[in-house]
């Protein structure tokens, strides 16, 4: 993770993010937002043709190292998400360092948040349906975005979803001792991210979510962790810490898995994690329903 480099790096992820295509039962809606600073935000709404009037929406915050835009298998799995859980998805675009550095990703993140819960009604989403769902790096945003949300007293989301989330900038973990050197993501590019990401505040608080107590009054969650992957030990923590505080908290442990395993798209077992994800979100969407 050389920073010289990410423009380059950057630049072809969007590329590759704009050449793949979603499902021609999906319509793609695109608009901006203005972040905290004035920034137009960029954010797409993807919405099952289906859908009519109001509908459970899934704000969907991307990994890649807090340096990389969305890729391709984002799109694929925005897609899939909300074909399968018949909810829209809005996608945010949230900016990136090491331009911006925390907590500008973050704040962009709270910004979708705020419009999206705003303009409910013109974006046909039920405000009392939405979820949000991060992986990596965008794990560590969706966890600190519940805590914002908490903080600043916006309605809560109905559940958060961390995909073997960051979380913990500390990392004294033993998983985070043990897997130095694994494909993907290990420990020694997880010191560079949090170098790069949090600059003179790495022992800020609010930019680590493990460290940001108290848990109390976050929403319920759905923790996935991998077995060979630096990260696995502080989402273990981050659930034991959700679950001690009251949030009901199902952490789902894969097995022989590393650090974005979904890249291996049409692995049967990518599949199935990626079914139990949505059966998650179905469960909560439908229980939400026969609750009200």
């Amino acid at each position: 993770m050389h920073a010289p480099l990410l423009p380059f790096f950057q630049a072809m992820t969007r590329f590759l993010y704009r050449r793949q295509t979603v499902p021609t039962t999906i319509t793609v809606r695109k608009f901006t937002c203005k972040s905290f600073d004035g920034h137009a935000l960029p954010l797409e709404l993807f919405s099952p043709q289906a859908l009519v009037g109001a509908a459970p929406c899934i704000l969907f915050l991307h990994g890649g190292a807090f340096t990389l835009p969305a890729t391709n298998f984002h799109k694929k799995l925005m897609a899939a998400y909300a074909l399968g859980s018949s909810a829209r998805v809005l996608f945010v675009d949230y900016r990136l360092v090491p331009k911006y550095r925390f907590p500008y990703g973050l704040e962009d993140c709270f910004a979708a948040y705020a419009y999206m819960v705003e303009h409910a009604k013109e974006l046909g989403i039920d405000v009392r349906k939405i979820a949000i769902c991060g992986d990596s790096a965008g794990g560590a945003l969706a966890a600190g975005l519940t805590h914002l949300i908490r903080d600043r007293n916006l309605p809560k989301p109905l559940f958060q979803m961390l995909i073997y989330p960051v979380l913990d900038a500390r990392q004294l973990t033993n998983s985070m001792k043990r897997f130095t050197d694994t494909p993907i993501w290990n420990a020694r590019q997880n010191k560079k991210m949090w170098d790069l990401y949090t600059g003179s505040r790495g022992d800020d608080a609010s930019v680590s979510p493990a460290q940001a107590t108290p848990f109390k009054g976050l929403p319920q969650a759905y923790i996935e962790v991998n077995e060979f992957d630096c990260l696995r030990d502080e989402a273990v923590a981050y659930a034991k810490d959700l679950q001690d505080a009251g949030v009901d908290t199902l952490l789902n442990q894969t097995k022989g898995t590393i650090h974005g395993f979904e890249l291996h798209w049409k692995s049967k077992y990518t599949q199935q994690i990626i079914r139990e994800r949505i059966a998650y979100m179905q469960h909560q969407f439908n229980d939400s329903l026969l609750a009200r």
